[in-house]
């Protein structure tokens, strides 16, 4: 290759080893996601041959994709919507096959043409970020009109939470993105309850937030509120949104946020968020509105000293000969020790809640009525209550076959 003119016709004597090259690497990279992706890869090797070498010859002489050359794009994204591939796939797929060709291409290049190479790598990757544009917005397209059609707002909120780029996504769907996301994870309190959150009204009331990501985790939701000038707008706008969905799944909702400055903070923000709401929905007092890790730091402390634990439980165990005695803390807890609303939610006379309390003295040997004692009972009972083990970090959404209801 001894100019830049040899450029085109080196690259396509090349062509079929460059692009074995790429078929390899995206082969290691889908194996096992899914059977069709896996045995479409396999039928359109020819397909993809024939692109690897359009795109080294275009990218070589400067000259831009046809029409015809971004059709093949479009319906490539628009067969991965309609096999159900995560778009992730469709994106790490681009990625992967786009630095395979620059890898493979600069490893044949005679030594000598730095420049030339250089100006090559550019312009493929270029062309490669306009292909993945292309098919990226026919994937989306493809997914809304089909059966189980997920709005953008979701796909958006799914590229986000597995820590990827969301850029290419936004711009094939025209959505500006937030230079940052308060992330606000929740749930019911019973999986079995759990479609409550995946109900057609509760998408339209995020949707109704402007500019509001949000997916669905295996119980529940996640929402990604956008920060521009003000986190406590964002914070705001999240207790309204509690408030609100519990009214639409007819439902306690318990909600936990978090937030760190930029997008690439937002996995770390939904593990921290996932936790808080673990510690949220242990604690018998939980109120409608979203925590912060911050404000459950007694709830932490305990969930991670297992010996702490069991012997704040072990003082509720004399609770356990009394009828309804454990049940009637919970209540006056949830009360927020309004002894006239713990008595109604129970269906109780005050006289007998009263003498309930007194049976907890007398049984557990701690005060109720005593600031000390009443902590105490409170820690006991969130020990009870929290989960065995720490959670993983949760699915990826798309992971799950699980969507809220558009």
């Amino acid at each position: 290759m001894g100019s830049a003119d040899g450029l085109p016709e080196f690259l396509a004597t090349r062509s079929a080893e460059i692009a074995e090259t790429v078929t390899d690497a995206v082969a290691r990279h889908i194996v096992a996601s899914s059977p069709w992706l896996t045995a479409e890869h396999q039928r359109r090797g020819a397909d993809r041959t024939h692109m690897v070498a359009r795109v080294l010859s275009l990218a070589a002489t400067g000259a831009p994709f046809s029409d015809d050359d971004l059709l093949f794009y479009d319906d490539l994204g628009a067969q991965f919507a309609r096999h159900g591939v995560p778009l992730q796939v469709l994106m790490d797929v681009f990625d992967v096959g786009t630095a395979a060709i620059a890898g493979e291409s600069w490893r044949l290049a005679p030594a000598g043409h730095f420049a030339d190479m250089a100006r090559f790598t550019d312009a493929a990757a270029r062309m490669m970020a306009l292909a993945r544009q292309a098919s990226v917005r026919a994937y989306l397209e493809a997914d809304r009109t089909g059966g189980d059609a997920r709005p953008v707002r979701c796909v958006l909120a799914e590229a986000l939470i597995a820590g990827k780029s969301a850029l290419a996504v936004a711009q094939a769907a025209n959505e500006e993105l937030a230079p940052g996301y308060l992330v606000m994870a929740s749930a019911v309190a019973s999986p079995a309850q759990a479609d409550a959150l995946q109900a057609p009204a509760v998408a339209r009331l995020i949707e109704a937030v402007p500019g509001a990501l949000y997916c669905a985790l295996e119980s529940g939701l996640v929402v990604l509120l956008p920060v521009r000038a003000s986190l406590g707008r964002a914070e705001d706008a999240a207790s309204e949104l509690v408030d609100r969905l519990s009214l639409a799944a007819a439902k306690q909702v318990f909600a936990a946020h978090a937030h760190a400055p930029g997008l690439a903070s937002i996995p770390a923000s939904l593990d921290e968020a996932c936790s808080a709401l673990r510690l949220a929905m242990a604690i018998p007092d939980a109120r409608r509105r979203p925590y912060r890790l911050d404000d459950l730091l007694v709830e932490l402390a305990i969930s991670r000293q297992p010996d702490v634990r069991r012997r704040l439980a072990a003082l509720l165990t004399p609770l356990e000969a009394g009828a309804d005695l454990l049940r009637t803390l919970e209540a006056l807890l949830a009360a927020n020790l309004d002894r006239e609303r713990a008595a109604s939610e129970l269906c109780i006379h005050r006289r007998t809640l009263r003498y309930r309390i007194d049976r907890i003295r007398e049984l557990s040997g701690i005060d109720p009525d005593s600031v000390h004692g009443l902590q105490l009972l409170r820690a006991a009972l969130t020990a009870t209550r929290l989960p065995s083990q720490e959670p993983q970090h949760p699915q990826h959404p798309q992971t799950q076959g699980r969507t809220v209801a558009a």
